[in-house]
């Protein structure tokens, strides 16, 4: 799936802050304390321009970015000061498209969209390891489980790899091809061409699977607890429940959504506006009232 990454959004956990990169390059950090009110709360900038950024799972002021240059950032952004950039490394030969993180937040992983990927210790910025985990195939989605790294491919299958070590066997996820996915701490969601979504557990094993979308999702988010994935096609957002019962649709202005995520009650989604789209997860309630 080729997506721009520019409009790419990661909450913080706390859903009281929001990053979303720009065609500038630039990545805005916005306080959504009120969501009715998003701010603007600081900006970001190094590497020819901030490709995708995630937020620490265990110190909720530590971000990690990856730039077009290939390389690697990691900033502490407290609510009360200045952003501060902490480290920086050279993650990648070739322009990331994907950045998370490992081992409980000890390690920082960057990959290309065809599965080119690094791990850094954030303690010591060593580079804990180096892999090509697809061979080139494109990459939809990566995210980890535990201490591994986790690489979807849009032709369905997966693969893991622990930093230090070769990749692991393949995993084969679903014979059709694969336009979105997202994951929760419960569950991964594979979104397919047809608008249908399976839900796999830790194990990649099948849990349930969902109608999400009349055509092609263009974007997956899920309720950390898994009872809830919201699909965002070209013009609207539909969440549905794990009974796969339609629980709200909202009108989304044009173009749309490329990137969506969720964090406490909250669902943020962007289309490389320079203000992201906040509704409520419970009613799809647009909470800024369509202001741009």
């Amino acid at each position: 799936m080729k997506t721009s990454p520019y409009g790419a959004i990661a909450f913080r956990p706390d859903a009281r802050r929001l990053t979303a990169s720009a065609p500038s390059g630039e990545l805005t950090l916005w306080d959504t304390s009120d969501p009715a009110r998003p701010r603007p709360a600081g900006r970001l900038r190094t590497g020819r321009g901030i490709v995708a950024a995630a937020w620490s799972p265990s110190a909720t002021d530590l971000l990690a970015t990856v730039s077009n240059d290939g390389s690697g950032a990691l900033w502490r952004l407290r609510d009360d000061s200045a952003p501060e950039g902490v480290a920086r490394w050279a993650a990648l030969p070739d322009r990331p498209r994907h950045v998370g993180w490992v081992a409980g937040g000890s390690w920082v992983f960057s990959m290309t969209g065809t599965g080119r990927a690094s791990a850094w210790d954030i303690g010591s910025g060593a580079c804990v390891g180096r892999a090509d985990l697809t061979g080139g195939r494109p990459v939809v989605g990566a995210h980890y489980r535990g201490s591994e790294v986790v690489a979807v491919t849009d032709s369905g299958w997966a693969r893991l790899w622990r930093p230090g070590r070769r990749p692991g066997e393949w995993v084969r996820l679903t014979d059709r091809p694969v336009s979105a996915c997202t994951w929760s701490s419960t569950v991964l969601v594979v979104g397919g061409l047809d608008g249908q979504a399976t839900c796999f557990d830790a194990e990649f094993r099948p849990v349930h699977t969902l109608r999400v979308a009349r055509e092609r999702p263009r974007a997956l988010a899920c309720a950390d607890d898994g009872r809830l994935v919201a699909s965002a096609g070209d013009n609207q957002a539909v969440a549905v429940g794990r009974d796969g019962s339609v629980q709200w649709e909202t009108y989304l202005r044009p173009p749309g959504a490329q990137s969506m995520t969720i964090a406490g009650d909250l669902v943020a989604l962007s289309a490389g506006r320079p203000r992201p789209t906040l509704l409520a997860l419970a009613t799809g309630a647009d909470l800024a009232g369509g202001r741009s």
